[in-house]
């Protein structure tokens, strides 16, 4: 327990950590009151989907730039500042809201405003860890902040969803705006060394451009992230969108809801193992993680019972606690500091910009195919695309070796 722990210790990562559990349990608790607050203004899907889609675009259009700038400034600041504005947005909509004025139009702008701010605070976020902490602390940092946002996702969703329901979305909404501002309180309180610039472009563009080629040097970052897109894709479509659909005609949303939930429990416990495993071949078993996500998919197809359906989103989660430790580990001790956050973009583009596109195409495939069918294949195409990827010689060749700190990691842990 004490070595799972051990990062706690070093003051600068206890507030970051702090303030990301604050954060995350606001944000868990955000889209369903925000969901709500849509509906109570217009009962309409093309409403909630419009305001939706206001967040994602410009998240995803922004996001490698985000992760230029992120790597340009000073990161705990760019945290800082942006859960301030997001503060202020979330306040912003839930006046709105609570004060009975708020239109479609108003959250749609709000919403822009908050995906183009997401955009710089992943790959902020994502640049952290190895700046607070040295390379011993790295694993259990990582494992640590798993199953605190896993814990969080449990809770968050159902605390939202008692606001709602006795005080009204607005109150919901008012309370994630106020976790913004005490994470950020948090975040004031980390003390960093002023990291190695004197590689920065003149612009941000050309802070861009050089990470790219960066990338593409490394030779491995691109074909995970691409492989990401694939399998992202089949995720949101078959379990983000068609999932539901198997579920209403089947198990219910209650059923659905207690399934669902047992990913978040596969992620918690899975930690606790992989905090005794030495991983040796990361982005394999990052890929390989990624395929934990047919089990359920394979469930949906054939035989759908909640209990089954349970288990089988606990083999998933175990696959994200899997991906989000090896993926972390490489990037932390394959890519210098100055590189970390626009690393991290690329990976998230990739990753997010895959989602509208498989939630677009499952319908259309279902009709076709049949829901059941269409599972099937796509568990199928999961597994195929994690033997093709496994076997890549640029992706099966990288090592963990435990290599040399990153610079700036040992005067952070002692500050």
């Amino acid at each position: 327990m004490s070595s799972r722990l051990s990062p706690l210790a070093t003051p600068a990562f206890r507030w970051f950590f702090l303030g990301e559990v604050v954060n995350r349990a606001g944000s868990s608790m955000a889209g369903v009151a925000l969901a709500f607050a849509v509906l109570e203004i217009s009962d309409s899907p093309g409403a909630l989907g419009l305001v939706v889609a206001a967040w994602t675009v410009p998240m995803v259009a922004f996001m490698l730039l985000g992760g230029a700038l992120a790597d340009r400034l000073p990161r705990a600041v760019v945290l800082r500042g942006c859960n301030l504005v997001q503060g202020v947005v979330q306040a912003v909509t839930a006046g709105l809201v609570l004060a009975g004025t708020a239109e479609v139009w108003h959250l749609v702008v709000l919403q822009l405003v908050a995906g183009t701010v997401f955009a710089v605070s992943y790959p902020a976020f994502h640049g952290m860890v190895p700046i607070l902490l040295p390379v011993g602390e790295r694993k259990a940092a990582y494992l640590l902040i798993s199953q605190s946002e896993s814990a969080v996702g449990i809770a968050g969703p159902a605390l939202s969803g008692l606001l709602v329901a006795t005080a009204g979305s607005g109150w919901a909404l008012a309370a994630d705006a106020a976790t913004y501002v005490v994470a950020a309180g948090f975040l004031a309180l980390v003390r960093l060394p002023p990291g190695d610039r004197s590689r920065a472009r003149p612009s941000v563009i050309g802070d861009f451009v050089a990470g790219w080629s960066f990338a593409r040097g490394l030779g491995w970052v691109i074909p995970v992230a691409s492989a990401s897109l694939v399998f992202n894709a089949l995720i949101s479509g078959a379990l983000g969108v068609l999932g539901p659909t198997i579920a209403d005609d089947t198990i219910g949303s209650q059923g659905w809801g207690l399934a669902r939930s047992g990913q978040a429990v596969g992620v918690f416990v899975a930690a606790f193992f992989l905090a005794r495993i030495t991983l040796k071949v990361p982005l394999r078993t990052c890929v390989i993680g990624f395929g934990f996500s047919a089990v359920p998919m394979v469930v949906l197809g054939t035989y759908v019972d909640t209990w089954a359906l349970a288990g089988a989103f606990v083999v998933a989660g175990a696959g994200l606690s899997l991906i989000d430790l090896s993926w972390n580990l490489t990037v932390q001790e394959k890519v210098p500091e100055e590189m970390l956050s626009r690393i991290m973009s690329i990976d998230g583009f990739f990753s997010f910009v895959a989602m509208p596109i498989g939630q677009l195409a499952i319908g259309p495939l279902a009709v076709a195919l049949g829901a059941g069918r269409t599972e099937l294949a796509c568990a199928v195409l999961m597994v195929l695309v994690v033997l093709v990827a496994a076997t890549r010689p640029t992706i099966a060749r990288v090592r963990l070796t435990g290599g040399p700190d990153v610079p700036g990691a040992a005067g952070a842990a002692a500050s």
